[in-house]
């Protein structure tokens, strides 16, 4: 049973888990490595385990939660403030793969019909429950190899549609998990490298050596005021005075602004010069688009 080949490169992709549900069947060293990205992302995470790592428990204890069963974890609010890791102290059961015993089993029918039928209130509801009550993603971490194979097994069968990732199987993954390098802090940018499975460490220490050379950029400072600048131009003025097509005309100018300053100049983009000449340039054509080198004399904070 093989389902990925580690010569075809996979598409990496950024998957948001907030608020969605997350399902860890064990408690040590892997399973802690896990939390250590699932945490941030701001999830409802259940872990099914005897024990837990000494690591889990003085590392994220105040985020724990016992329960008999993951049918008994209770959110109290939502959205999520932060992640919330609710524990059933003991060995995982087939049972546990299901959430809830009063389920809704046609909460995931629609139609075009029905769905035109619904109101927007009761959309949302449906989506959130869903969101809440269904799992976005399932991670086995033990070491049992047999009870491992069995319990990817069944929740393939069951869960066709769920990303799921069974430790030390690469070729059975169709997810992985790559080294993350965080470059200017947690709102900074998030550099994924993976090498498809074959080679975790060699991975993460390609992670570090990058995080090493990038610590001088004021990566979040650059990224708010790209956003900043998107947002400009987003206006509904702008887009409702220009003809034709305004979404590739404002990446062009995105693109090139941003190589124009390059990695280490971007947080000085002075965002309200930079709109006018998106407005003269593309709206108003009463201007050509300067140079790059011009581009960076004229339109920097001073």
């Amino acid at each position: 049973m093989s389902f990925v080949d580690s010569n075809v490169p996979g598409l990496s992709l950024s998957h948001r888990l907030y608020n969605k549900t997350v399902l860890i069947v064990g408690g040590g060293e892997v399973a802690y490595t896990r939390l250590q990205k699932l945490v941030p992302t701001k999830s409802k995470i259940h872990v099914v385990s005897p024990k837990l790592d000494p690591k889990i428990i003085q590392e994220y204890g105040h985020l724990i939660q016992v329960v008999d069963s993951p049918m008994d974890a209770v959110v109290d609010e939502l959205p999520l403030k932060e992640a919330v890791i609710f524990h059933t102290p003991r060995f995982f059961y087939l049972e546990d793969f299901e959430l809830s015993k009063t389920k809704n089993k046609s909460i995931n029918f629609i139609t075009p019909e029905l769905f035109e039928s619904l109101t927007a209130e009761e959309i949302s509801q449906r989506c959130e429950e869903i969101a809440f009550d269904e799992w976005a993603l399932i991670l086995i971490c033990i070491d049992d190899p047999n009870m491992s194979l069995k319990l990817f097994q069944y929740a393939t069968l069951k869960f066709p549609n769920v990303p799921l990732n069974i430790c030390d199987k690469p070729k059975l993954c169709p997810i992985y998990f790559g080294a993350v390098a965080k470059i200017g802090g947690e709102n900074g940018v998030d550099c994924m490298i993976s090498s498809n499975g074959k080679a975790p460490r060699f991975a993460a220490l390609l992670k570090k050596d990058i995080e090493k050379r990038y610590t001088d950029i004021d990566v979040a400072g650059s990224c708010n005021k790209i956003e900043q600048l998107r947002n400009a131009l987003k206006k509904e003025n702008i887009v409702q005075q220009h003809k034709g097509p305004i979404i590739p005309v404002r990446m062009g100018f995105l693109i090139y602004v941003t190589d124009s300053f390059g990695l280490f100049q971007c947080q000085k983009l002075d965002c309200e010069k930079l709109e006018h000449l998106f407005m003269e340039v593309y709206i108003h054509k009463t201007k050509e688009l300067p140079s790059k080198e011009s581009l960076v004399k004229y339109y920097t904070l001073t």
